[in-house]
């Protein structure tokens, strides 16, 4: 069934359930449509299949993972702090500022000749999505925690990762245009300030989300409460886990993905930008559809087929690298590779941020989430550039390939844990009540 979007008195269903309905301040349901508008433009990334291909252009592959621990180091370093100000002084801030830096970033790396200049971009980026990342899931998070609808946040949540695939998608096939004919990959890196600086603007029609917050006035002592929250929800540390663990393998299939399609494609942009059109409108299809799989295979269900949609392509990914099949052959099996990695691109962003939002309260939220994304930073800091050196010294599927086999072990392993913890299924929703309650139920450091 397909679902429009929420106003008040409207019943959100799955199937023939009704989970939930918004009532109260209209402005709720506004709220989320200028969030969704601001997503189509933010995700708008004419340069997504091509920034990478942008710094292959003056380094080689370990060269290009150095470049990119810049922007990780750089990341895990500013998001435990920016989570902190998100809490203290809101979402509506820390998106605009986010969104701003964000964009500057990228068109300083479509500006970049020298791999200095990759590594001052990387920076740059690298402070706009400490900020970005995390803070909008919890601002549509609170936003319907304003009204006591924080059960809906699965649908919302997926409708939000919908819109932002298909922005990607239809941009990666103007980008792939834009290529084919300038000649110029870093003309989607320059070009994307436009909908970059439209996505600015919109941040400032946000309202922000009137639900209780006592956050520490000490950045230092909000991180120990955040870090005392999560050691307190064993789902919280083994989701965490499992995620750092399978981002390192999907982060690095994304980072190599460019030129491993390029090379299927035979250096094709027109035909590459379509082909990431179609990878992300399937993607979008999985994201929107995340409400119903939460609710049918509950939170660990959803984590298996995240599992399954990330390590079993890589079978085909290592055959077609070892030139098992003939071209043609190949090109169909890598393009349904790659749609499975968009399956997932659809499913983890709020099977994740569903499982972590229900456990914890408004005034960590954004802390709690810049925590979890932390290590996953630190970890592709660290591991990435064994990757790169694993693809120079074979070729791209055999080192990706490696890597996931490696990262296999763990995450299945994580997976029976998390069933273990006994909070495998869905848990209720942190509740108005709750956020209310939220000063005297935080234990305090």
């Amino acid at each position: 069934m397909a679902r429009r979007l929420i106003t008040p008195g409207q019943e959100l269903c799955a199937g023939h359930r009704c989970l939930a309905r918004l009532h109260g301040d209209a402005a709720v349901p506004l709220r989320l449509r200028r969030y969704f508008v601001f997503t189509v433009f933010e995700s708008f990334f004419l340069w997504m299949p091509f920034w990478n291909l942008w710094l292959f252009r003056t380094a080689d592959y370990f060269e290009a993972t150095l470049i990119d621990v810049v922007f990780w180091t750089t990341g895990f370093l500013v998001l435990m702090p920016a989570g902190v100000f998100a809490d203290r002084y809101g979402r509506k801030p820390a998106i605009s500022v986010g969104t701003a830096v964000w964009t500057a970033g990228i068109v300083v790396w479509g500006l970049s000749t020298q791999l200095w200049m990759f590594a001052v971009s990387s920076v740059i980026w690298a402070l706009g999505a400490g900020f970005v990342w995390n803070t909008g899931s919890a601002y549509l998070y609170d936003t319907l925690a304003e009204e006591g609808q924080e059960d809906t946040y699965p649908y919302v949540i997926a409708r939000a990762t919908m819109l932002s695939l298909l922005a990607t998608g239809a941009a990666s096939a103007v980008g792939g245009t834009i290529i084919a004919v300038t000649g110029a990959l870093n003309a989607t890196l320059l070009l994307y300030g436009v909908p970059g600086v439209i996505a600015f603007l919109l941040t400032f029609t946000f309202h922000e989300p009137r639900v209780h917050r006592a956050p520490s006035p000490q950045v230092l002592t909000q991180i120990r409460r955040g870090l005392r929250t999560m050691r307190a929800s064993p789902a919280i540390v083994i989701v965490t886990a499992f995620q750092v663990v399978i981002s390192v393998v999907t982060y690095a299939m994304m980072f190599f993905r460019p030129a491993f399609v390029e090379a299927i494609v035979q250096g094709n942009f027109w035909l590459m930008g379509l082909g990431y059109a179609g990878f992300f409108a399937v993607g979008a299809i999985a994201g929107r559809s995340m409400g119903h799989v939460l609710e049918r295979l509950g939170e660990s269900g959803s984590l298996v087929l995240s599992y399954l949609l990330v390590f079993v392509p890589f079978i085909l990914v290592y055959a077609i690298s070892a030139g098992f099949f003939d071209p043609a052959t190949a090109l169909v099996l890598g393009l349904v590779t790659q749609a499975s990695f968009y399956i997932f691109a659809g499913v983890e962003g709020p099977v994740v941020t569903t499982i972590i939002n229900r456990r914890i309260p408004s005034s960590e939220r954004v802390t709690i989430l810049a925590i979890t994304t932390f290590f996953t930073t630190l970890t592709i800091a660290i591991f990435e550039p064994l990757v790169g050196f694993l693809a120079l010294r074979s070729n791209i599927g055999t080192g990706l390939t490696a890597v996931a086999a490696i990262a296999a072990v763990p995450c299945a392993y994580l997976l029976v844990a998390y069933r273990r913890t006994g909070q495998a299924k869905a848990a209720p929703p942190v509740t108005a009540a709750h956020l209310a309650a939220d000063g005297a139920n935080t234990r305090k450091p």
